[in-house]
Order: C-alpha cells, then sequence, then structure tokens
C-alpha cells in the first residue's frame, strides 16, 4: 500500500491531444451548443400560454417564459388573437426589464421571424436597434457587418453572399450566425435568399451565378436541416432567379442544363409535378417548358441515333424541327416502345438522360419494339407522330379523345384510332405541304 510519502511527481505524465482530437471536442461541443439552443428556441406551449396569460391581464410573465418565448415563440405569439397587441406589450415589458439575456434572445426571435407581417417584425427591429449597446459585442460585430438589423431584412447578407470572394455563401450566413438548424431555417435567412433571387434574376454573371447554385440544397444528399433554407414556396423565386433573364434570349446549352436539373432536382418536373409549380409565373413557366419540349425532341433524337433505327425518321425530324425552332411547339413529351425504352434506360445508367419520369412507354401489344410516338401541343392542336410506319393524327383542344401528355404509359392501340382524330395524314407524297397546309388553316403558324 503506498501513502502520500511513496508518491513521486516525476511519474506523472501529461500528454497534449492530437490537433484532430481537439478539433473533435470542439465540433462535439458546439453541436451540444446548437441543440440547447435549438431547444430554447422551440418554447413550450407551457411558457407561451403563461405570456399571453400574463399580457392580457396587463400582468409582467415570468422572466423565464419571456425569454423562451422571445427566442422561439414569436411567430405564436402573433399567431393569438390580437397578436400585433399582444406583441406590442411583450415587447414593452421586455425594455422594462431591460436584461442583456432577453435582448439577446429577442435577436434570435427577431432572426428566426425574419420580415414577417411589415410592422409586426418592424417593431421588434427598431427595439433592437435601440437596445444595441445591451448586446453581446460578438453579435454586434455580426449586426455591423452583415446587416442583420438593416431594412430591409437580408439585402446586405444577400449582396456579401453573391460578391465576396474566398468565402462560399453559406460560410457567410454561418459568420453571420446563422448556422445550419433553427436560425438557417428561419425567416431573416429566407429573406436574404429572397434577396439574392431578386439580385440574380437582373442577369447570370457566372460567378454570381456559381455562388447561387452553391446555395441550392441537393434533397438526395442533404439533411433535413440543410433543406430547410428552401421551403417549397421558394419554388417561386428560385424559379424567378434562373429563368428570369432568359425570356427574351437563350443561355448557352450548358447552363441551361445546368438551370433545368436545379430545378427539376428541386421541385420536380412541372409537367408531372404541376401542382408544385402552381404560382410560378405564366411567363417564366413558358421558359421551362419551351426548354423541356426541346428536350424532348433532342431524347427522342438519341434514342434512336443510339438504336440505329432512324432512317424513317429523318424526313419527319426535319419538318418539326422548324416548329420547334420557331417556338411554335409550346409542349413535347415521347413514349418509347420497349427497345427504344431499353436503350434509353442504358442512356440513363451512362447519365446521358436525366430519369425514367422524362418520357413515357408504350405498352406491349400490336408494335414493333423499336417504334416509339412523339406528342406535340401547337396552338389548338394535340398531335401524334411515330417514328417509323404510321400516321400523323391531330385533335382540337376540345376533342375528349386527344391524348394526354405526361403520361407514364400509352396504350399504342388507342392512338392508332383515326376515328378519334380530327385529322390524320399518312406519310406519303407531298404529305410535309398538306400537314402544314393543316396546321396553319387551324392554328394561323406557318413554318414552311
Amino acid at each position: 500500500m503506498h501513502t502520500f510519502l511513496d508518491y513521486d511527481p516525476n511519474r506523472l505524465v501529461l500528454t497534449m491531444p492530437s490537433l484532430d482530437r481537439v478539433r473533435a471536442a470542439a465540433q462535439f461541443l458546439e453541436k451540444k451548443a446548437q441543440h440547447f439552443e435549438e431547444r430554447a428556441m422551440k418554447p413550450s406551449p407551457m411558457f407561451l400560454q403563461e405570456v399571453v396569460a400574463s399580457l392580457s391581464k396587463n400582468e409582467v410573465p415570468s422572466y423565464k417564459a419571456m425569454k423562451r418565448v422571445a427566442a422561439g415563440g414569436l411567430p405564436d405569439l402573433i399567431a393569438r388573437v390580437n397578436g400585433e397587441s399582444l406583441l406590442s406589450k411583450f415587447v414593452d415589458r421586455l425594455i422594462e426589464f431591460g436584461s442583456a439575456v432577453l435582448y439577446k434572445a429577442l435577436l434570435l426571435g427577431y432572426l428566426r421571424l425574419g420580415n414577417h407581417g411589415g410592422s409586426i417584425s418592424e417593431l421588434v427591429r427598431k427595439t433592437l436597434v435601440r437596445a444595441k449597446q445591451y448586446l453581446p459585442a460578438r453579435w454586434v460585430g455580426r449586426i455591423d457587418e452583415f446587416g442583420l438589423l438593416d431594412s430591409p431584412a437580408g439585402k446586405k447578407l444577400a449582396t456579401m453572399s453573391l460578391h465576396v470572394a474566398g468565402r462560399l455563401p453559406l460560410e457567410i450566413f454561418e459568420a453571420a450566425g446563422l448556422k445550419r438548424g433553427v436560425l438557417l431555417g428561419g425567416g431573416f435567412a429566407f429573406n436574404a435568399f429572397v434577396e439574392m433571387c431578386r439580385e440574380i434574376s437582373k442577369g447570370h454573371a457566372a460567378d454570381r451565378l456559381e455562388r447561387f447554385f452553391s446555395m441550392l440544397p441537393d434533397p438526395a444528399l442533404t439533411t433535413d436541416d440543410d433543406r430547410k433554407l428552401l421551403c417549397v414556396n421558394a419554388v417561386n423565386h428560385v424559379a424567378k432567379a434562373l429563368l428570369t433573364p432568359y425570356l427574351q434570349t437563350e443561355p448557352d446549352e450548358a447552363t441551361k442544363l445546368r438551370i433545368i436539373d436545379a430545378l427539376i432536382r428541386l421541385y420536380g418536373d412541372p409537367r408531372l409535378h404541376p401542382g408544385t409549380w402552381a404560382n410560378v409565373d405564366q411567363d417564366l413557366l413558358g421558359v421551362m417548358y419551351r426548354w423541356l419540349t426541346e428536350e424532348s425532341f433532342e431524347l427522342l433524337m438519341e434514342v434512336l441515333n443510339s438504336s440505329n433505327q432512324s432512317v424513317q425518321w429523318k424526313t419527319r425530324e426535319k419538318f418539326w424541327r422548324r416548329y420547334i425552332k420557331k417556338g411554335f411547339i409550346k409542349e413535347a413529351w415521347v413514349a418509347f416502345g420497349p427497345d427504344a425504352k431499353r436503350q434509353a434506360e442504358k442512356l440513363i445508367r451512362s447519365q446521358k438522360l436525366r430519369s425514367k419520369g422524362s418520357f413515357g412507354v408504350l405498352e406491349q401489344s400490336q408494335i414493333q419494339g423499336h417504334h416509339s410516338v412523339l406528342f406535340m401541343r401547337i396552338g389548338d392542336l394535340t398531335i401524334s407522330e411515330w417514328t417509323h410506319d404510321g400516321k400523323v393524327r391531330f385533335y382540337r383542344s376540345n376533342n375528349k379523345s386527344k391524348p394526354t401528355l405526361y403520361r407514364l404509359r400509352y396504350d399504342p392501340e388507342v392512338i392508332r384510332r383515326d376515328g378519334n382524330t380530327d385529322h390524320f395524314k399518312v406519310h406519303l407524297g407531298y404529305w410535309e405541304q398538306d400537314v402544314a397546309s393543316y396546321i396553319r388553316d387551324v392554328t394561323g403558324l406557318r413554318a414552311l
């Protein structure tokens, strides 16, 4: 048994932890702190109820309830009956406390709230501007550098995110205190993102566009917290940012494909998910449809060329490409037969095509496997055109038998029924002139 007198201090060995272990420990503590802060920003209904009851009686809520509601309950407070009046009383009580801790909580609450309801958030913003000296020095620095209390909300942060070199936009958001989680998913961060969208919609300088793309999350790769920055309502803003510059002009092919991929990855194909895109401006939606129409046409050509089954299509391709180039074909969709479908799937695996959702398929019936159909919409007409043996068929808008575009499966026998059409033409003789004349007579559009 050792006694105190037996202890040899020279045997005490201290080792310095490695830099990797220090970094890991710092990350662990940061996550714990963030988790604690997020819990504080999600107050239980008990605290909110206490604040509402006290304010309704012109009494002072408890300090703890004030802190929790200031940090995370402002939207819920505002949503109550007489919410604007309750908020005004709440701010008055908070000023009476004069606590630096409460003012910091109110700042966090404002960042979560963002530009909400105009005068409602403006009251909170002005209160914080007047109480700036009570806030922690670290937050005062962020307020000054990133304009956290400027009006309009998020504009300075948006400008910095698009123009400051050396740091990615999300790194700038994080430096401003809007870390992943509640604050990055909050109203102020969203206001800043909307301001970025407005700026990008004015023109696509390569460096700014690249920085904007870096802000767009990939639902397949990111966590829920990462995805919060772009709520479903952001489709209006993102579509405006990415499509507005091309209402009258065209981007280079690489930029166009990147924009299409980004929008479909985030919000789905508007042809297959029209509900998600319902509130997007029709002119912007028209740009997207124009590009997808061209893509459907080129998709068909890619598959036909890859399967060496395009001989009969050459004349038809030349004919319909005139209508594509003039912008007369507003929508297009392709349905592949079994052989062409297999070829399309190979192109998907090689990443030359986006996905199976980019086309429909013909159910196996009395058709040859390499046959496919192109559906088009020109003015009042829906048109079905076969790639090989088969007629071109026309349906007026009031024809209840007209094919529905953007379905994933089609019955070839139904498409072949001449009795369902308003007009049809065999590809013999001067069929191009006859078809062009019919389209001109119905729609007034001339491509030849």
